[in-house]
């Protein structure tokens, strides 16, 4: 004989309470005050920026041509073969073109022209591919082209969208907010922090500052007003003033300057006084301070935000805490973030270098040679200076994650 079961009422849980928006705009509210402050200040730099452009534009033009988008419809000759002195089996040669430019004041005309393919520069093209070329308009109205690259942009804007869409699918709101943050970033350097330096800002003043409103910023984006973001906040902005610091101080002290970022070639800096406008001088020893800012700014962030949010948890774990025992728990947690950032940052210098690095030690420099050198300078001073902000961002966090999330009752 079967025993019915009795059956168990389930109590359905209430449902959440529904915020209106009235609630949400009061609970918010100093984050929205933030972030229309940031956006006010946004306009302002931007207008600032940009109030005069075309004094900007016509320094430019003198020094670019135009560089427009085509599409090959013939490969008329092909003289391209692999060359057998490589090892990569590199071809070169020459290919005669038949294009159609797709931009610019030509727009749909035919032009043939010549690519000349070597190890180094250009690739060999074949029929439908879409390239970049540089347009000089002659005198009699026509158009001489050369062949600069193969069009790279769609391969790009793929990737930056695929990155875009894993970051969100992976990180929901808080990926979402991220890219913003990033996106942000960017349009500061190329759209603020550039013309203020053409307008003849210090470099580092102007850098310290872009990146100090980044780093708000995008704290304000992540995790609105909170006492965990201002933490996050100051230990950013201490931790960045301390690597510019050390690294202004490491530079004076082994003699190297903006002009040893290219030791074997000064084009670069010589074209950027020939841009510069007139009666506006332009500061450039201080880019390499300015660089070790802008590197460093991410890492410091991470380690600022991630102190900030482990002692609020363990605040809220053990709402007793003093001071004291945050601090020393933050410092515990913060060690283990010291190992790894540092060899994050020093790797990262190393990895866009590795080509020289490789070119000197084929080289087989003398030991003092290469220690003595500008390059190996300026690497050290750029990698360890953006591991000391790091460093040194680990107890400012945890002093002042330790006053704001500390109980005053101390042991």
């Amino acid at each position: 004989m079967k025993q019915s079961k009795a059956k168990k009422s389930l109590t359905p849980l209430p449902p959440s309470p529904r915020r209106s928006f009235r609630q949400w705009l009061t609970e918010n509210r100093s984050t929205l005050i933030a972030l229309l402050v940031c956006a006010v200040v946004f306009v302002v730099a931007f207008a600032y920026t940009h109030h005069d452009p075309d004094r900007i534009h016509e320094a430019q033009a003198e020094h670019s041509y135009a560089y427009e988008r085509a599409q090959v419809l013939a490969v008329t000759k092909d003289t391209v073969s692999v060359d057998r002195y490589t090892t990569d089996a590199r071809e070169i040669g020459t290919q005669t073109l038949l294009l159609r430019l797709l931009t610019g004041d030509h727009k749909g005309e035919n032009v043939e022209t010549n690519n000349y393919v070597s190890l180094f520069s250009s690739q060999k093209l074949k029929e439908g591919d879409k390239l970049i070329v540089i347009q000089e308009p002659q005198e009699d109205g026509s158009v001489a082209l050369t062949v600069y690259m193969y069009d790279r942009i769609p391969a790009v804007i793929f990737v930056v969208l695929l990155f875009f869409v894993i970051t969100t699918v992976v990180g929901g709101k808080t990926g979402l907010k991220s890219l913003l943050g990033l996106a942000l970033t960017v349009v500061c350097i190329i759209y603020i922090l550039c013309p203020m330096l053409m307008l003849g800002w210090a470099v580092v003043p102007a850098t310290f500052l872009i990146c100090v409103y980044v780093a708000v910023c995008s704290f304000v984006i992540l995790g609105g007003i909170r006492r965990k973001t201002v933490c996050a906040m100051l230990s950013t902005v201490a931790g960045m003033a301390l690597a510019g610091l050390f690294g202004f101080l490491a530079q004076k002290l082994t003699r190297v300057d903006s002009y040893a970022l290219y030791d074997t070639s000064g084009s670069m800096l010589e074209a950027l006084q020939q841009i510069q406008l007139q009666d506006i001088p332009l500061h450039l020893t201080g880019l390499l301070t300015g660089g070790i800012l802008i590197s460093s700014l991410g890492a410091v962030m991470d380690v600022a935000m991630s102190l900030a949010s482990s002692m609020q948890e363990l605040k809220a774990v053990n709402p007793d805490m003093s001071r004291k025992d945050l601090w020393r728990s933050g410092m515990n947690i913060g060690r283990d973030m010291v190992g790894t950032m540092t060899n994050t940052l020093i790797l990262a210098f190393v990895g866009s270098s590795l080509v020289m690095i490789l070119y000197l030690w084929a080289l087989n420099p003398d030991s003092y040679q290469l220690l003595a050198s500008r390059f190996f300078s300026v690497e050290v001073i750029s990698g360890v200076s953006s591991s000391v902000g790091v460093v040194l961002c680990v107890p400012l966090s945890c002093l002042i994650g330790s006053i704001f999330f500390g109980s005053k009752k101390d042991d």
